[in-house]
């Protein structure tokens, strides 16, 4: 009897861990982005310390009917054991052919690859290798995609004005020779409308927050950083106004 107690016990212990449900902790300074019906999460950090930058990778099945009340019912996914980049501040696109691979830029540490490859399809990581000339020690950034696979990324904590493209499908960098840049800035955010202009929004440097009333009219919002914007079916952005568009050739 003893022995089936055990075996009865180890059986059901097995059974919970396998199938508890996953539930991330808060973070801050973490990338998401959206593929199909997946929401997924980078790295961040769990709390003030620089020594809690995380390499949780987890994605939200929005698919699914959940409450945000409810966090059994929320269906999120763990895939921390792909082995992700241990990142926060950084910036997460798609890309390649499909649209279907992720690609994390800069980020804290400085030590890791500027670039980390996730494919969706064999949910694996993919080592790449930029040649060329390419950015370094970014961090605090949005990266912005436009079409043909090509991903924006400007300028950045400590760094110029600079704007740099990647070729999600030749994996290349260049360096854009787009006028009139705004002044260097992190913490903003980017994001891209419909003509291929690109919204530079917000964000921060060495003299305080950027203006949110550049080049428009009307009521603004309060200069500020840290925060997220996105671009609705309507191509009406929600929450923010613009601060600066940029044409990228």
């Amino acid at each position: 009897m003893l022995l089936l107690n055990f075996y009865i016990f180890t059986f059901l212990l097995s059974f919970t861990f396998t199938f508890a449900a996953f539930i991330p902790n808060g973070r801050h300074h973490h990338s998401s982005v959206l593929i199909n019906n997946k929401l997924y999460f980078s790295g961040g950090k769990l709390n003030n310390f620089s020594s809690s930058v995380t390499n949780e990778f987890f994605y939200l099945d929005v698919s699914k009917q959940f409450t945000t009340t409810d966090n059994a019912s929320i269906p999120w996914v763990d895939l921390t054991y792909t082995g992700g980049p241990l990142k926060s501040d950084a910036a997460a696109c798609i890309g390649g052919k499909n649209n279907d691979m992720i690609f994390i830029f800069g980020g804290w540490p400085y030590s890791q690859s500027f670039v980390s490859q996730f494919d969706t399809n064999k949910q694996q990581w993919i080592n790449i290798t930029s040649v060329g000339n390419v950015p370094t020690n970014k961090s605090y950034i949005s990266c912005a995609n436009l079409d043909n696979g090509l991903i924006a990324i400007f300028s950045g904590f400590g760094t110029i004005n600079d704007l740099w493209i990647f070729n999600t499908l030749t994996l290349t960098w260049s360096l854009s020779n787009a006028t009139d840049a705004p002044l260097p800035m992190y913490d903003y955010c980017a994001v891209t409308l419909p003509d291929g202009n690109i919204l530079y929004i917000g964000g921060d440097n060495s003299a305080g927050y950027m203006p949110m009333n550049k080049s428009i009219s009307g009521p603004t919002p309060s200069p500020r950083g840290y925060f997220s914007a996105v671009l609705s079916m309507l191509f009406s952005i929600m929450f923010l106004n613009k601060y600066l568009s940029i044409k990228v050739f």
